[in-house]
């Protein structure tokens, strides 16, 4: 179509920045990058690692949906990621309580201090 473009690559956190959904393969990277950015999610896992495991955690959650990798599947589900609201509220709600967490960098000093404390 006319509205699409063929680039190389675009780092993934720049696309979805300006995403409303993503359809993804449920890799770690992926999925976390979705999450971060409260997109509701998509997921055509591949049968290997822990994609179909977090496709379905995801999925629990209510910000995704799984689907076979058959393209009439596919489009249905598409179409509810883009319709649902409660799919990318749930999103917006995982991408909060993601936000609110310590990350590693803040956690350091906290772990420095129990490492160093005598065992009880």
């Amino acid at each position: 179509p006319s509205n699409v473009r063929l680039v190389d690559y675009v780092p993934l956190h720049a696309l979805a920045a300006t995403s409303t959904a993503t359809i993804n393969h449920g890799g770690t990277g992926t999925v976390w990058t979705g999450l971060v950015h409260g997109l509701p999610q998509l997921f055509v896992p591949r049968p290997t690692f822990d994609e179909p495991m977090l496709a379905r955690l995801i999925q629990g959650q209510g910000a995704g949906l799984v689907a076979e990798p058959d393209p009439d599947e596919i489009l249905r589900a598409s179409e509810r990621v883009l319709a649902e609201p409660a799919l990318a509220e749930r999103a917006a709600l995982l991408r909060e309580q993601m936000l609110d967490r310590p990350t590693p960098a803040a956690m350091t000093a906290e772990l420095e201090r129990i490492a160093a404390s005598p065992s009880r």
